[in-house]
């Protein structure tokens, strides 16, 4: 109504000469236009046969890459963690069970890939199987499903939701998912969301809610009493320092992919991510200090003699670090030089005079 009225009252200042018939169909064509333009309508997608192949054509290598870079954060940090039942929820095309089984494939012996999608299950089960339709498939022990197993007393080595939050209608939505999800985990729970264009702050948002659920909730009925821990990206438990200074960039992550060879998309691409895990296992992972590590939350600046450190550190703030061979030292100045967004140092600062404020 308060835009039909400026529109109205735009008309009558530019003194158009339109009868009053025409200038209401104009005004109502303008006003339905903004609308679409502007207003968000959720609707939830129903993947069948069709969709199910463009959403392969345009996802499957990304969705991989990042799903690869999550779980390999638990691979490298954990290296005696060896799953042997893996669920995913909304599992789609399941590329969760190709990057679990890149790097578990000796442990894994059953995992359940849970999607409400009849055609996107099939279709995952053809890509298992390759060429030959009715050959094996190269990984064993996958079973589809389109419900999750109804007893909550069942739990997974490794449970995760890659790229599913974000398509549920709403926070209480979310909220239920995740508790469910975390009944059923023995070990660590792996929460992936895609950061497309125009919805970066959203993605990282749905995270940082399931992150406050799971660290302060309690779940009224309790089959599992240890608690949940953050294992992964944040080096703390405090309020995301993002969200509480009103951050105009989300907490992401990017990853370098080839995607699939078809025409007009052979060039390298970049998939940007935001995950989160969370581990039932006691947070052991600390240095011989008992301090544990910064992680690079943008890229490292190099510059001549000196490079410029983004971190987020184990206190829940946000610090910029200039680091040099001479006041650092030279093992901590070049492992800062050689490393990238998304790793963890182990920079701790100095003094003040080490912390630069950003501009932006």
């Amino acid at each position: 109504m308060s835009l039909e009225k400026e529109l109205r009252e735009r008309a009558i200042k530019k003194g158009y000469g339109l009868d009053e018939q025409l200038l209401e169909e104009q005004i109502r064509k303008k006003v339905l236009f903004e609308l679409r333009r502007t207003t968000y309508r959720w609707t939830p997608l129903k993947y069948d046969e069709e969709l199910g192949l463009v959403y392969m054509a345009a996802r499957l290598a990304g969705c991989y890459a990042a799903v690869r870079r999550a779980v390999n954060e638990i691979k490298k940090r954990d290296p005696l963690f060896a799953p042997q039942t893996l669920l995913d929820f909304g599992s789609g095309l399941g590329t969760v069970v190709w990057a679990a089984h890149s790097c578990w494939s000796e442990s894994l012996k059953e995992m359940v890939c849970v999607d409400s999608s009849g055609p996107m299950n099939i279709l995952a089960e053809k890509l298992l199987k390759g060429i030959e339709e009715r050959g094996e498939p190269c990984i064993k022990q996958v079973y589809f499903r389109q419900f999750l197993p109804v007893s909550p007393k069942v739990q997974f080595d490794l449970v995760t939701a890659a790229f599913t939050l974000s398509e549920l209608p709403g926070v209480k939505d979310r909220e239920d998912a995740v508790l469910t999800l975390w009944r059923k985990t023995n070990s660590y729970l792996v929460c992936v969301c895609v950061l497309v264009e125009n919805g970066t702050k959203e993605g990282h948002q749905i995270l940082m809610e399931a992150r406050e659920t799971l660290l302060k909730t309690q779940d009224k009925i309790v089959y599992d009493i240890r608690p949940a821990s953050v294992f992964a990206p944040c080096p703390h438990e405090i309020m995301c320092p993002k969200l509480v200074l009103g951050s105009v960039m989300p907490c992401n992550f990017q990853q370098m992919h080839h995607p699939l060879a078809l025409a007009g998309h052979n060039m390298p691409q970049t998939e940007k991510f935001s995950y989160l895990i969370l581990t039932r296992k006691e947070p052991t992972d600390v240095d011989t200090e008992g301090v544990s590590w910064s992680r690079l939350v943008a890229p490292v600046q190099r510059r001549a003699r000196h490079v410029h450190c983004r971190l987020c550190s184990p206190d829940g703030h946000l610090q910029h670090i200039v680091l040099t061979a001479k006041k650092h030292g030279r093992d901590v100045y070049r492992c800062a030089r050689s490393s990238d967004w998304g790793d963890r140092v182990p920079i701790i600062p100095k003094d003040d005079s080490d912390i630069q404020t950003d501009s932006e």
